[in-house]
């Protein structure tokens, strides 16, 4: 995946929206997957109550995707791609990266790369990451089955983490907004998008391998990956 430079507008925005998580911040301031790791849930679940840099950064994240059914698609875009630009960098300092290689090369090594790559969400879990999002009604269907995109996730998992695909979605829904913008005016013809799908089918394993070798992550990951639909959704693809 490419992670494109974003322009001004962007940068503005993150920066308004870092100043306000820190303004936030100073008054006062997931539900597992199918495969997971229970005996971690306790710390990890300790160390998110610490960090409010990340549970502000989320709570941003939730609402702007909300925001894309609204009536300022383009901007919740926008807005969306402004905190997943914190939110990597922020994983990535905590050594985010770093600890999903360990843990997905120890599930590799106990139960084979074949079986990692056949992982599933439970049915529960996807349900309930799809109302935090507001994107119930939309009945957005699970990604089909593709080995060669899972693969092609997976390897870029091992050699430089998770976060890099939180910012190739930044870049996408950038690229996006413009055609949300005219989605508002007139309605965007369906149409075939291989490489938006390809992304979104990497996604959502993305997705599902950052929640369930460290749960703390399903909800920014979910984040991301509803934003991306959403967007692919209203924009004909």
């Amino acid at each position: 995946m490419q992670v494109k430079e974003y322009g001004g507008q962007d940068r503005a925005l993150a920066r308004r929206r870092f100043l306000g998580s820190a303004v936030a911040l100073g008054a006062g301031a997931a539900i597992g997957a199918t495969v997971s790791f229970p005996s971690l849930d306790a710390p990890l679940a300790a160390a998110s109550r610490q960090d409010l840099v990340h549970d502000e950064l989320i709570r941003q994240l939730t609402q702007s995707v909300r925001a894309l059914r609204g009536a300022r698609p383009a901007e919740a875009a926008r807005s969306t791609a402004a905190t997943l630009r914190l939110l990597a960098p922020h994983y990535h300092a905590s050594g985010v990266d770093a600890d999903v290689q360990k843990r997905l090369r120890a599930a590799i090594a106990r139960d084979g790369r074949d079986a990692v790559l056949r992982w599933q969400a439970s049915a529960a879990r996807r349900a309930a990451e799809a109302s935090r999002f507001g994107v119930v009604d939309l009945a957005l269907p699970g990604e089909p089955f593709n080995l060669p995109e899972r693969e092609r996730a997976l390897d870029a998992m091992l050699a430089r983490g998770v976060t890099p695909a939180l910012l190739a979605v930044a870049a996408e829904l950038s690229r996006l907004a413009p055609d949300l913008d005219r989605a508002t005016v007139t309605p965007i013809t369906r149409r075939q998008c291989p490489d938006a799908h390809g992304m979104a089918y990497g996604l959502e394993f993305v997705a599902l391998a950052a929640a369930s070798l460290k749960p703390i992550l399903g909800t920014g990951f979910d984040g991301a990956y509803f934003g991306l639909r959403v967007s692919l959704w209203y924009t004909g693809c």
